[in-house]
């Protein structure tokens, strides 16, 4: 299999060459090229001998490209160009505590009576760039209630890993209540659901503290929250999702934490 580039992004043309190399008469009946994207989710609940694992597979892509018909093939070096789109409706490569998405291509010649000629590799997919900001649109969040409370202002909803997330933080309300911290939290979470059963599980966490100097009472005042590029995309299968939320708190002396969240998607 000759590619130029094992990593595509959503909507992006792959393409290809199938190339076979033989030393005597081969017969054939098909040579064809097939790419799979699935997921798959896998809970284990008990130990020793009530130990059970359970499993669910969905297959959002699922398509063979034919390149030759049934035939024989002579000796010599055979090359077979391909190409087809990644769809943009696909989801991300991921791979987490109980779910996972990938993508497979394999290149199979059927010989009959004998063991197909075979090659077959990995492929990542991430989602397209530009699309990823389409439909980013403002964020205004609130902690509420009666007491203190954190109002934050957020420019999009999308963010891309290693990016900055600038907010505007204003923080209301405080009376005599005495401020311990401002700080703000990126939480992680993949949710699985495999043949019946359920699991929610944290990927990541990141807690950073706002600086004293920098926090204002009243008036907004900015900060901004660093994404590391480790981080996997976000995405909503059919038997798994991976999200984030965005909490900015605010630790008050002898009471309850004020915390005011929003869901946020983060692409890799």
């Amino acid at each position: 299999m000759e590619l130029p580039r094992t990593s595509y992004y959503t909507g992006e043309v792959v393409e290809g060459t199938v190339v076979i190399e033989t030393t005597k008469d081969v017969p054939s009946r098909e040579l064809y090229v097939e790419f799979l994207g699935r997921e798959e989710t896998s809970i284990t609940r008990g130990s020793g001998d009530n130990r059970r694992t359970y499993r669910s597979v969905a297959d959002p892509v699922a398509w063979r490209l034919p390149l030759r018909g049934e035939g024989p093939l002579a000796p010599g070096t055979y090359r077979f160009p391909f190409r087809f789109q990644i769809p943009f409706s696909g989801l991300p490569s991921y791979e987490g505590p109980h779910a996972k998405v990938r993508y497979v291509l394999t290149a199979r010649l059927d010989v009959p009576l004998w063991l197909d000629t075979m090659w077959s590799g990995e492929v990542f997919v991430f989602y397209d760039r530009p699309s990823v900001r389409t439909y980013a649109q403002p964020v205004r969040f609130r902690s509420g209630g009666e007491g203190p409370e954190v109002y934050v202002e957020l420019d999009g909803d999308r963010f891309f890993a290693r990016e900055l997330i600038g907010c505007r933080i204003t923080l209301l309300r405080l009376g005599g209540a005495r401020i311990r911290r401002v700080y703000t939290a990126l939480v992680g979470a993949e949710y699985a659901r495999a043949d019946g059963q359920e699991e929610t599980t944290t990927t990541y966490r990141n807690e950073v503290s706002v600086p004293m100097e920098q926090i204002r009472v009243g008036m907004p005042f900015e900060f901004e929250i660093p994404i590391p590029g480790e981080v996997q995309s976000s995405y909503h299968g059919v038997h798994s999702y991976c999200t984030y939320l965005l909490q900015v708190g605010l630790d008050i002396a002898w009471a309850a934490d004020i915390v005011a969240h929003t869901p946020i998607v983060i692409v890799r």
